[in-house]
């Protein structure tokens, strides 16, 4: 079998999401629990709370007073993954007694807030701030997995800050831009599985398939911005453009594991990872059909492309699973990623004074072609079927709440020795409040 370290050290501490269940890729979409009441459709267009700075500050002109809103989204996937072979040899073979290959739940539930303020400065112009995440959450596989040299536990946390202003160039247009600060953490952990007799050929340290081969955690920071435009056809009309620019990460951290077994056996060394976050484009509609019924509708493309490798270095690493080994190097993984689009289209029902129902649908697609699948990043498209509601305690106070319901493929694919299946679907619970003052 051939080792694994190079491909999977940090693998997996960006793509968690695709065994989350979310948006394609790693991305995170809960931004506000009103947008998830309509999968998210028509976000850079409706400006129904101080959510809208994220996706077009620009939108920011359309509040006549202060707003904060905030709130939690409560995200329970579930998800198994099963590895049917390994190097050819099905994993019911009495040579991986003690090693488990069928895998449930292993997606651990998560809790992603979001908090967002917006204040206008006079008619034209308006200033916000957001905090949220764009990217991120877990896997967890058991340590006497027998693909844990692919698998492991996995964690990778962002959070965004985000400064917009805009402003009204003209009575139908208006102009934002914002910039972004992203603090990102990782952590993962591998363990020798079925490759423990490769590995331990040079880790002879190595002594049993839970024995971890790879462990790495590290943060940093990195910086980006973000702009967009509002077209106000008329007041039952509206176009919304945003973008949002790469963001590059280098995490710094320690690593320890087999890339330092001829150097330093079973040490723990200073390393980083450079972590390249997508720009994303998104286009918006919305149109108030009557005085009961709106539409609304969004086309967002997400910059995966721009995650071409993983690589991980330190003075202390060599990368002895390629040849010639590589020193300074403790990974190297082609990931081969593709530009991949969201569509998500929604509707908005005002029952009454008090009242707002919504629903929506979207499609995801995966940036993953099936040829370069992986059980770290098994990522398939997925369907989202949405509703919600706003219920207007006072003219001040509205709360949101949303829940989402996603429903993803199952896969295959192989990946160094080792052929597996995947999926699973996910609910998302959204519940939130927004304060006019």
């Amino acid at each position: 079998m051939k080792p694994i370290t190079q491909r999977t050290l940090l693998a997996t501490a960006v793509a968690l999401a695709a065994f989350q269940a979310h948006s394609a890729g790693f991305q995170i979409s809960e931004h506000s629990a009103s947008g998830l009441g309509r999968a998210f459709a028509g976000e850079a267009a409706i400006a129904d709370n101080a959510a809208v700075a994220v996706r077009n500050p620009a939108a920011m002109t359309m509040f006549d007073s202060a707003q904060v809103s905030g709130g939690l989204s409560f995200i329970q996937p579930d998800v198994d993954g099963k590895v049917n072979t390994a190097s050819g040899v099905d994993t019911s073979n009495p040579a991986f007694t003690g090693m488990s290959a069928d895998h449930k739940d292993v997606a651990p539930d998560a809790i992603v807030p979001y908090l967002h303020y917006i204040r206008p400065i006079d008619e034209k112009m308006a200033i916000g701030f957001s905090t949220y995440s764009n990217f991120g959450l877990s896997t967890e596989y058991p340590t006497d997995s027998v693909a844990g040299s692919i698998a492991g536990q996995t964690e990778l946390t962002t959070v965004d800050f985000n400064l917009n202003f805009a402003y009204k160039v003209a009575p139908q247009w208006s102009l934002g831009l914002g910039l972004n600060a992203v603090y990102a953490e990782a952590e993962l952990n591998r363990q020798a599985g079925a490759a423990l007799s490769t590995l331990n050929s040079v880790a002879t340290y190595l002594t049993s398939p839970t024995d971890n081969v790879a462990h790495l955690k590290g943060d940093g920071w990195g910086f980006g911005w973000n702009a967009g435009a509002l077209w106000e056809i008329d007041e039952n009309n509206r176009l919304g453009l945003g973008y949002r620019s790469e963001v590059d990460i280098t995490l710094e951290g320690d690593y320890s594991g087999i890339s330092t077994a001829l150097t330093k056996p079973q040490q723990t060394v200073a390393g980083e990872l450079e972590l390249n976050l997508p720009d994303i484009f998104e286009i918006s509609g919305f149109h108030q059909l009557n005085s009961s019924w709106a539409l609304h509708y969004s086309a967002m493309r997400i910059g995966w492309s721009s995650f071409e490798e993983l690589k991980a270095t330190s003075s202390d690493c060599t990368n002895w699973t390629v040849s010639p080994a590589e020193t300074g190097e403790c990974l190297q993984k082609d990931e081969k990623w593709e530009d991949s689009w969201r569509y998500a289209v929604g509707a908005t029902h005002y029952l009454n004074s008090q009242w707002t129902l919504r629903t929506g649908v979207a499609y995801d697609e995966s940036p993953v072609k099936e040829e370069y699948r992986t059980l770290s990043i098994p990522d398939s498209d997925r369907t989202w079927y949405s509703i919600g509601a706003t219920y207007a305690s006072s003219d001040a106070l509205t709360i949101d709440a949303g829940i989402a319901y996603l429903s993803g493929d199952s896969v295959t694919g192989s990946e160094d020795g080792f052929t597996f299946e995947a999926g699973g679907d996910a609910y998302i619970v959204s519940i939130g409040a927004n304060y006019n003052f």
